[in-house]
């Protein structure tokens, strides 16, 4: 049997509702972010606060390299919808190691558009992809804005996230504890990494 093109718009029509109400109110984080090495990424899990409830539908991710200090950071909000996996609906990335190439199921004047800078998936944007909004979640957002201004360290891109997705606390996040050591520098100096 065929999908039925009326049920998944109001599928969808009723996802954005969902998300959109969850982006507009004011959330913190359950508990600290704390990174963790998980092979050649560091990474971290929270829950979110709205209020005194935790909402265990939407979980905000960080991901980074750990080689890589100071670029390629993923900050990520996930949806668990009632039946099946996590899904992305909203993502910054800081300083990406590649670029990101909007595809064509993007609305104009977004589509083909490429960023080589620092971006967000925002949901909004990828709420008007072609396939609908469910469908760009599953292929991981495939519409992206560039980040402006771009963020210059760490704390900037954490304030631009938090202002984003109205978590204010996110600002008081940690860098993730990359591996300086790995990398040489002119002055010989030690920078961040483990044992600092």
């Amino acid at each position: 049997m065929a999908p039925n093109p009326d049920t998944e718009d109001a599928d969808n029509a009723a996802l954005l509702r969902d998300l959109s109400a969850f982006l507009a109110i004011q959330k913190s984080l359950t508990m600290p972010i704390r990174w963790v090495e998980d092979a050649s990424y560091l990474r971290f899990t929270s829950t979110l606060d709205v209020g005194e409830v935790t909402d265990d539908r939407v979980r905000l991710l960080g991901r980074a390299h750990a080689a890589m200090p100071d670029r390629s950071v993923s900050l990520v909000l996930t949806w668990q919808a009632a039946s099946g996996r996590p899904q992305p609906f909203e993502r910054c990335e800081w300083r990406p190691h590649d670029r990101h190439t909007n595809r064509p199921i993007v609305p104009k004047p977004h589509r083909y558009r490429i960023i080589e800078t620092s971006h967000r998936h925002p949901l909004a944007l990828n709420a008007r992809v072609s396939t609908g909004l469910a469908a760009a979640m599953v292929e991981n957002l495939p519409a992206a804005v560039a980040l402006d201004p771009e963020p210059a360290d760490w704390p900037a891109f954490a304030a631009a996230a938090a202002a984003a997705w109205l978590i204010p606390d996110l600002v008081h996040a940690p860098p993730p504890p990359w591996q300086y050591d790995l990398l040489p520098f002119a002055d010989n100096t030690r920078r961040g990494g483990r044992g600092r």
